[in-house]
């Protein structure tokens, strides 16, 4: 026959070779198409990040003054519902050319408001009713997806009056260039990114050698038939071929399903608009090449050590020298890269650091069939499941220690990414923990310009409001500083001093240095920009705040009683108030808003979160929880991996286990033995894992010049996924080794 002929035949026997093929197929679709579904993913990275990138820039504002152009007034507020964070961007048009913010067809005229289609479908639920006061009138428009970086955005665009105090932006779309991530976490990033793909080649070749034992027998018939050894190897490439496209297929069509839904999905506290996740054509042309070759190359290899002659198939028996050399050397190169000292932000850096990193990545599964090998090797003794499993381990190690070094490889990237987000977080902590730690129910409102003593007479007619206090606050213009005008109630509560009468006027310790005495005098600024001139009436007393009261007055050096002021007009003063709830009503902070929601961009609400995190902390934050998804969805295919490798073994071992059952060995026996052969493997990779993660970590952190914080919680819970995969998937055999146990099973073998 001809190599075109023989392709065929491989062709026709993979699909058409009765009930085993079928299954054979099935189950190395599934395999390889979970894996092509990944590969996808991590493809549309790039063009997901440029997508993200381009929105930034659309909606950065361009301040630079042009002749003849009518600017946008634009101010932004940030309010809550319920832990969600809301964007209110509020929007005045001085003229009919003003621009346009990205997302919008037209600048919303005063007292209409356009929301992004989340914030439309929340304002609509039950759940918007308390939330809907916020919001005057029908939303009169809809954010589209290129004024939006989430399609979870919740976002509104309110327009108001000429009255708005913001900024003049003249364009939005300026070329000023996005801000990168950080050195240490674009390295995190893409440490990452190796540790979560490098197993999923693993699995790939692993899925391409399912019923192989059965493949070698049917091409022992044809060598019988009288077939070549080179055209055996061509049938059994094109049995395997076939196999890679239709996973290719079932990848493809599993990634398309995931893209119609990502935009309902959370990525990290970012999500993904559909169009975002596509790859880039070269990428999916390389995946579509990548992909068989691996799959011919695991089968050409999987038939090196078998012999296939007319007389049958059989495995060469003599023992496979694992040799530790090489094994060895890719560990030692990837520390080497490791140790040296770089400065983090360079290139060379970066590079060195991935480099390094996947070379001590490789290193797990290169190790682990050597560190079987010799662990098995020595084992005596035991109960028969236990010497049932340990035999079959001495006899085969590579194939059960190739899939659980692919699981191993995600735990140990995974506990690397983990305790060097840890240590890069520790770095970003927004509040000091004595600020914070007493505060938890404290809310705090701000409000400003004319209306601001109105706001806080709404917030002391919420219902349940208690300790409500408030201070109006004044720019003293010679030296930067505030000053708070407060009665003698309000200043006894929140300081130290047990004495005050009205007119006096206290201080409190300044870094710079600024100091008042008696006579002086001052220029005060409120809200308005309107400028007050004040002498002050006596010396001010120092007086020491009371702890957890420093933000109350919103860092005011001076503190004032009203007789002090009383030549001065407070009209355009703002407010800092600050009050508690009086019962646990989860909805209080919701009031507040709401009562203060008609004063719009004029007053602020805000609460103290002791685990509130400053923006940096939050992307470290966000990064780990993304990698650890990623992990968890490696481990996820690594079990439907090891699920196609256990329904594999039991199937090819029907005949052995149906003559153990026929001489009286129980089949609980059988069972507990396929634990043990998968659990010993796991246990084993899992000891290897941890000392691997937690090596990378102490070699980036010292390079990054952190300290090494491993998150033992989040070792523990990957390594418990690791061991429930396995558990799950043993489990998940034992129907059909019951079912090869039977007596009639072993007559039809």
């Amino acid at each position: 026959m001809s190599a075109r002929e023989d392709l065929m035949l491989g062709f026709r026997l993979a699909v058409g070779g009765g009930r085993g093929s079928l299954v054979r197929l099935v189950l190395g679709t599934v395999g390889i198409g979970l894996a092509v579904a990944i590969l996808l993913v991590a493809a549309s990275a790039g063009n997901a990040y440029e997508s993200r990138q381009h929105r930034e820039i659309a909606a950065s504002a361009d301040f630079q003054a042009k002749s003849g152009a009518a600017p946008l007034t634009f101010t932004e507020r940030t309010t809550e519902f319920r832990g969600e964070p809301i964007g209110l961007r509020y929007v005045h048009a001085t003229g009919p050319d003003s621009p346009v913010p990205p997302g919008l067809d037209r600048i919303p005229a005063p007292g209409e408001v356009v929301v992004s289609p989340r914030l439309k479908e929340l304002l609509a639920s039950d759940a918007g009713e308390l939330l809907r006061p916020r919001f005057d009138g029908e939303p009169a428009g809809l954010i589209k997806a290129e004024g939006l970086q989430n399609p979870r955005d919740l976002t509104a665009y309110l327009g108001v009056d000429g009255s708005l105090p913001g900024i003049p932006i003249y364009a939005f779309g300026g070329p000023q260039p996005v801000e990168p991530l950080p050195a240490g976490v674009l390295v995190v990033l893409l440490i990452g990114i190796i540790a979560l793909l490098a197993p999923v080649f693993i699995f790939i070749g692993t899925s391409s050698r399912v019923g192989g034992a059965e493949r070698d027998r049917r091409l022992a018939a044809l060598r019988l038939a009288g077939a070549t050894a080179g055209q055996v190897r061509r049938v059994a490439v094109a049995e395997t071929l076939v196999s890679a496209a239709t996973g290719l297929l079932a990848g493809a069509g599993l990634f398309l399903l995931l893209r119609g839904q990502v935009a309902d999905l959370q990525v990290f506290r970012f999500g993904l608009f559909p169009a975002d996740l596509t790859p880039s054509w070269p990428l999916v042309v390389l995946i579509a090449l990548v992909v068989p070759a691996l799959t011919v190359v695991a089968t050409l290899a999987a038939q090196r050590r078998t012999i296939i002659d007319p007389l049958g198939a059989a495995r060469e028996t003599s023992p496979v020298r694992r040799r530790l050399w090489w094994r060895l050397l890719l560990v030692v190169a990837g520390v080497a890269l490791l140790v040296p000292e770089y400065a983090i932000g360079s290139e060379l850096a970066r590079t060195a650091m991935m480099a390094g990193a996947l070379l001590v990545l490789i290193g797990v599964p290169a190790l682990l069939p050597w560190l079987l090998d010799r662990a098995v090797a020595r084992i005596r003794g035991g109960p028969p499941a236990f010497q049932l499993a340990i035999r079959r381990l001495q006899t085969d190690s590579g194939t059960p220690s190739r899939v659980v070094a692919g699981l191993c490889v995600v735990v140990a990237g995974a506990i690397a990414l983990q305790s060097l987000l840890a240590g890069q977080a520790a770095f970003y902590v927004s509040l000091p923990a004595p600020w914070h730690a007493s505060q938890g129910d404290r809310v705090y409102v701000t409000a400003y310009g004319s209306p601001a003593e109105k706001a806080m007479t709404a917030v002391r007619e919420v219902p349940g409001a208690r300790d409500v206090r408030s201070l109006r606050t004044l720019l003293v213009t010679d030296s930067g500083v505030i000053a708070g005008v407060a009665d003698c109630a309000t200043i006894k509560t929140m300081t130290e001093t047990t004495a005050c009468t009205d007119g006096d006027v206290f201080t409190f310790p300044d870094e710079r240095g600024v100091k008042f005495h008696s006579g002086q005098t001052v220029t005060l600024a409120d809200d308005a920009k309107r400028e007050h001139r004040w002498t002050l009436p006596a010396d001010p007393r120092p007086v020491a705040y009371k702890p957890g009261e420093t933000a109350f007055y919103s860092g005011a050096q001076l503190l004032v009683t009203p007789a002090a002021v009383a030549g001065v007009d407070l009209t355009e003063a703002g407010a800092a108030g600050t009050l508690r709830p009086s019962s646990a009503d989860p909805d209080f902070v919701e009031r507040v808003r709401n009562a203060v929601a008609p004063f719009a961009w004029r007053a602020q609400v805000t609460t103290v979160d002791g685990k509130k995190l400053t923006d940096e902390a939050r992307m470290f934050t966000d990064v780990r929880d993304g990698l650890f998804a990623g992990a968890l969805l490696i481990l996820l295919l690594a079990g439907v991996s090891l699920l196609v490798l256990a329904q594999e073994q039991v199937r090819e071992r029907r005949r052995a286990i149906g003559a153990l059952a026929a001489t009286g060995v129980p089949v609980r026996v059988v069972m507990r033995s396929l634990l043990w052969q998968n659990g010993i493997p796991l246990l084993l990779g899992i000891v290897v894992a941890i000392v691997t993660g937690v090596g990378i970590a102490a070699l980036a952190t010292r390079l990054l010049t952190n300290p090494l914080v491993v998150d033992w919680a989040g070792v523990g819970a990957l390594a418990g996924a690791a061991v429930a995969v396995v558990l799950v998937v043993t489990a998940s055999a034992f129907p059909a080794v019951r079912s090869a146990a039977r007596l009639e099973s072993l007559r039809t073998e």
